[in-house]
């Protein structure tokens, strides 16, 4: 069973990470393979959380992020939104900043 306390501490201990359909090398949805994808090109390392390891993860990550919608995206414990901000982000350079200063 997972607990807000868990997801706190996996948000707070990755620098980088996605909570997502699926692994990081067997993503199971467009969206979490376009968030992975990202990630990848950064060349920072990242975890990914897949929601369907357990079913009290999707509704606990929720309750800590008020975000209903998969994947999530986090740079230094900030959720930064999904694939479509993070590629949005990616393209205007706001992302690398963002990553560059968690790993400074």
């Amino acid at each position: 069973m997972w607990t807000q306390d868990k997801v706190k501490e996996l948000i707070a201990n990755n620098k980088l990470l996605i909570f997502g359909k699926g692994t990081k090398f067997e993503p199971m949805c467009g969206f979490t393979a376009r968030a992975i994808e990202i990630y990848n090109q950064t060349g920072k390392p990242f975890e990914v959380i897949n929601i369907f390891e357990d079913e009290s993860i999707r509704p606990t990550l929720v309750g800590v992020t008020n975000w209903p919608t998969t994947p999530q995206c986090f740079v230094n414990g900030e959720m930064i939104g999904g694939s479509d901000i993070v590629a949005e982000m990616l393209a205007n350079g706001d992302l690398q900043k963002k990553i560059d200063a968690a790993f400074a």
